[in-house]
């Protein structure tokens, strides 16, 4: 069941590729939040070594445009627009262009040892998927810039304390191309946050965040997923969500200012 707040909804899909969207991960331990940038909401998945995954919103009470910005691992990655409520979206990974995206991949976590990692922020935001929702005014578009690859995270062999997998960026894949869009926050602080926080089953459990029941449960959802995957016909291609203001627009979220302004920016 996806998480809820303030008119919108969010989730995560498992198993994204060859246009099929997965299925969706269970959350556990799911709990409301609040910060001083807003209310949110936070739950706990189980991450799956070598699977895609996707992020997944949908409005359905703002009536007003929003966009949502994703981090994966600390990294800002992307954003989409919706016009306003019965719309959805996704972020399958980071826009390298204005025609490909490096899809989100669970991963082994990638360790060092050396000492400038020991109070790496991104090093303490391995673990965690994060999607803000702004409501927003979009003012015009412009053509994509290109985004350098960036490397995978890297956490200190002292500090990874039960972290076994984080987000690798797969190798970048063709899509339809796309504009950048400008846009004007509409306030200063998101209306809300959810958080994703992955680790391996076997982490859950030692944790007791999922208890043995829950796993039976998961393992038994996952058994049926599977048998309906393979009495599935030849695949055909999807339509893309009903998603983003204009179609074909994206929003190009990159920016050194952890929180915008309200007002109107290139975001470039």
């Amino acid at each position: 069941m996806p998480l809820s707040a303030e008119g919108i909804e969010a989730w995560i899909q498992v198993g994204y590729d060859a246009g099929d969207d997965g299925e969706e991960a269970e959350m556990y331990s799911a709990e409301a939040t609040q910060t001083p940038s807003g209310p949110g909401w936070s739950a706990w998945i189980a991450s799956q070594l070598g699977r895609e995954f996707t992020i997944h919103w949908r409005n359905t009470d703002v009536f007003c445009q929003t966009v949502g910005r994703v981090w994966v691992d600390g990294i800002e990655c992307s954003g989409e627009i919706l016009r306003g409520p019965n719309h959805a979206t996704k972020c399958a990974g980071r826009r390298t262009s204005g025609s490909t995206v490096a899809p989100f991949v669970f991963s082994n976590v990638n360790l060092t040892d050396d000492d400038t990692f020991l109070d790496s922020t991104s090093s303490r935001e391995v673990g965690t998927i994060k999607l803000e929702i702004w409501t927003i005014n979009m003012t015009g578009t412009k053509q994509f810039s290109l985004k350098a690859p960036i490397a995978q995270s890297k956490v200190h062999e002292r500090t990874k304390k039960g972290v076994a997998h984080q987000v690798k960026f797969g190798a970048p894949v063709e899509v339809s191309t796309r504009a950048a869009a400008v846009i004007e926050y509409l306030d200063s602080a998101p209306l809300v946050t959810f958080v994703f926080r992955y680790r391996s089953m076997d982490i859950l459990r030692a944790n007791d965040i999922v208890s043995e029941a829950e796993v039976k449960r998961a393992a038994s959802r996952a058994r049926g997923i599977l048998v309906k995957q393979e009495e599935k016909p030849a695949k055909r291609l999807k339509r893309e969500p009903t998603a983003a203001f204009k179609p074909g627009e994206i929003i190009d979220l990159t920016r050194d200012s952890p929180a915008p302004e309200p007002e109107v920016i290139d975001l470039t």
